[in-house]
């Protein structure tokens, strides 16, 4: 110590001073810094949870104090355990050790970030333990002589249907939350008819669309937006319908009301947010040539480094640099059937030449490589080898419903139809 305080004397003692408040400074960066990065991982559980932030930011939550007992909530955050739960709420080390051992205690070995354990604790003991598992199952815990009974318990759900019907004066989404209709469920809404109607391009005001969907209620309380049941949408005055049917392999697709499957083996854009730059014209002037060159394929703008999708599943054939395509892809869809990438800024991971693919599944990025004038896609459909139109082209459908399966589906299908066309002759 004297030693040190000998060292300290050779330096003036303003520069030591100046030296603590830097220490300080850095000391109460670092603080800010990983309090910061943690106020960051909570806001992020709030945002998905939609548990509110200061919940959050305390262990625990105390919900209700009686004489001799007191219940408090926890939402599990990253790193907790059980053990660590219990014990931030007051709860003793060998009452919890109690519960660990008790029979059917591996019910509440795999709990999960942003949900709820709730407990009731007299005496700094356990006597009665919740753990919201999901939103239609729980598990308590209970005392009895000699440790807990644990249950695994399915709550009651109810399912009601709710119609909803849609007149586009500015956009799909937009008029629809107007109609207080969830996000999710439009989200899917595109998604069931994205194959026949590009929502980027072919949307018109005056197109109209109708959906019957469920919410999901557990005791009485609402608890999530269920699945679309039946939706038809008019766009450019031709109506599209889809019906929801669980097949007997156990999942559930849409079909039309004729049993055609909704989905097509290909999609019909392979850039979501973009616009048409240049069509299918076997006569246009090329803007870098200046010559007339045919342009055998849709170039999509976008900006650089917005992900392209496969618009159908596949093999890689190709993923090159190739002349005035810049960074190519092709991919080889069947026999008949291939599509072609061009102008990429980069390829996604795992693209290369022999890989499969899946419809949908981001193959690279838009960019300006080759002979190109700013960012885009250059997209190209084969068909035996031959170019066609990628905005004309019928793509064919997925598998129809089947032979065993057709008299249930008709039945079902006819059903929901009927049930929305009469929804739609009340709301006038």
């Amino acid at each position: 110590m004297e030693k040190n305080h000998r060292l300290l004397s050779y330096f003036p003692k303003k520069h030591i001073f100046l030296l603590l408040v830097i220490s300080l400074i850095i000391l109460f960066l670092f603080s800010f810094s990983a309090s910061k990065e943690k106020n960051k991982e909570l806001l992020e559980y709030s945002l998905i949870t939609e548990i509110p932030l200061k919940a959050l930011q305390e262990n625990s939550l105390t919900i209700k104090e009686n004489h001799d007992s007191i219940i408090k909530e926890s939402i599990i955050k990253r790193n907790d355990s059980l053990f660590s739960i219990l014990k931030n709420m007051g709860a003793k080390t060998e009452n919890i050790i109690d519960l660990i051992n008790s029979q059917n205690s591996e019910f509440l070995t795999n709990i999960k970030i942003g949900n709820i354990v709730r407990a009731e604790l007299s005496e700094n003991k356990i006597s009665n333990l919740t753990y919201v598992e999901d939103y239609k199952t729980e598990v308590t815990a209970t005392k009895i002589d000699g440790g807990y009974l644990i249950k695994k318990n399915k709550l009651e759900e109810e399912r009601m249907e709710v119609f909803k019907t849609v007149t586009i004066t500015n956009s799909l989404y937009t008029d629809g939350l107007k109609k207080d209709i969830p996000d999710s469920v439009l989200m899917d809404l595109v998604y069931i008819f994205g194959w026949d109607i590009d929502f980027v391009h072919d949307i018109r005001p005056g197109d109209k669309y109708s959906l019957i969907y469920e919410e999901v209620f557990i005791e009485g309380e609402k608890k999530l937006n269920g699945d679309i049941i039946i939706a038809e949408f008019i766009n450019r005055n031709k109506t599209y319908t889809a019906v929801r049917y669980k097949l007997k392999k156990g999942n559930s697709e849409y079909f039309s009301t004729d049993g055609r499957n909704v989905k097509k083996a290909f999609l019909r854009t392979p850039v979501k947010l973009s616009y048409i730059s240049s069509k299918y014209n076997l006569k246009r002037k090329h803007p870098i040539l200046h010559t007339i060159r045919a342009h055998k394929g849709v170039d999509y703008a976008a900006n650089k480094g917005s992900p392209i999708r496969a618009t159908g599943s596949g093999t890689i054939s190709s993923a090159k640099v190739n002349g005035g395509c810049g960074k190519e892809i092709k991919i080889k869809h069947s026999a008949d059937y291939t599509t072609r990438y061009c102008h990429l800024d980069k390829y996604a991971k795992n693209i290369k030449e022999g890989n499969k693919v899946s419809q949908g599944q981001t193959i690279g990025y838009v960019g300006s490589t080759g002979l190109a004038t700013g960012p885009h896609l250059h997209y190209e459909f084969h068909v035996n080898g031959k170019h066609k139109d990628p905005l004309k082209v019928k793509f064919p459908y997925a598998d129809p419903i089947g032979k065993d399966e057709e008299t249930k589906f008709f039945s079902k299908a006819n059903y929901f139809f009927d049930k929305l066309k009469k929804y739609q002759l009340l709301s006038g």
